[in-house]
């Protein structure tokens, strides 16, 4: 097993490029991602869910925010 000092910060994931993607479009592969990463991941082998978990949270939020948007673009009319 490596050595790992706990006490040192995670390493920091930086970007080279982006790209726009609209709610429902991040929502849709974040879905996706999740799927298979539950997939591979099952609960029976036990670990830690906090990604999981979190990334559930951000894919709801953006489901949120795209029904939000059709409602008020509705009401626009």
């Amino acid at each position: 097993m490596d050595n790992i000092n706990v006490s040192d910060p995670p390493a920091r994931i930086t970007t080279i490029t982006s790209k726009k993607l609209s709610a429902k479009r991040a929502q849709t592969r974040i879905q996706a991602f999740l799927d298979d990463f539950e997939n591979r991941n099952s609960t029976l082998k036990g670990g830690d869910k906090t990604v999981t978990v979190q990334l559930q949270k951000l894919n709801q939020a953006l489901l949120d925010e795209s029904q939000k948007r059709r409602k008020s673009a509705g009401e626009g009319r």
